[in-house]
């Protein structure tokens, strides 16, 4: 396959930085440091998972606020389980949101596929939806923040994934062609349709093997198969 792409956008969580693992052994660690070392922590983690999706495509649509979103998931995890103590929950978001970014995961084979492209002379950005005061620590902390010429953040300039006003702004960013681009992600409505809408092409990183209908570009399980394409 032929040197197409020159441009790449990259989403964060859980396409470069694995936010699954990172944020599952966070929440582990703050039940124990919490006190509540006897919970079912894999039950606990999954029931905040579903809630802080839920409330999170709730903040992309401009439904609730991030203010909202920060207070709201853990209250309502705790409230799963029995559990009335929105002081504690609210201390427990906070520290959670805090200590993120000081771990470093990231998905296989992430930055061996950021170093080839950075190699290959091609420039690369990141999109995000993620809080700007976490985004750019967890980028930082994980030692990858070298390798993009821009970090576009939602809240920074005022739209959010999937709408195509962002993805404008990152390929002007980084002086890229449309062309020559290609938007790689794993949330399929953020940063696969958005893409779409935009105009570029599109990696979907489909590690999940989700069926999905509406076309990618590319659909594939292995971030390596990027590097197809230098």
């Amino acid at each position: 396959m032929s040197s197409k792409y020159k441009y790449f956008l990259f989403d964060l969580d859980r396409t470069i930085w694995d936010f699954d693992t990172n944020a599952r052994e966070n929440v582990y660690r703050l039940l124990d440091k919490f006190g509540f070392p006897d919970l079912d922590k894999s039950l606990f983690y999954n029931t905040y998972d579903a809630i802080n999706h839920r409330l999170w495509s709730d903040y992309e649509k401009g439904i609730i606020t991030k203010d909202q979103l920060r207070g709201e998931r853990f209250r309502l995890t705790f409230a799963e389980f029995g559990i009335d103590a929105t002081e504690m929950a609210d201390a427990f978001g906070e520290e959670y949101l805090d200590t993120m970014p000081e771990r470093n995961a990231l998905m296989p084979y992430a930055l061996e596929v950021l170093q080839e492209i950075k190699s290959s002379g091609a420039k690369m950005a990141i999109i995000s939806n993620g809080f700007k005061e976490v985004q750019y620590r967890k980028l930082q902390n994980s030692k990858i923040d070298g390798f993009f010429e821009a970090v576009v953040i939602s809240e920074e300039v005022g739209f959010h994934k999937p709408s195509p006003l962002i993805f404008k702004h990152a390929v002007n960013a980084i002086g890229a062609v449309k062309s020559e681009s290609l938007m790689i992600g794993d949330d399929f409505g953020n940063d696969i349709e958005g893409a779409q809408v935009f105009g570029i092409d599109q990696f979907f990183y489909n590690y999940k093997q989700i069926p999905c209908e509406g076309g990618p570009t590319y659909d594939s399980s292995d971030l390596r198969d990027l590097l197809k394409f230098l």
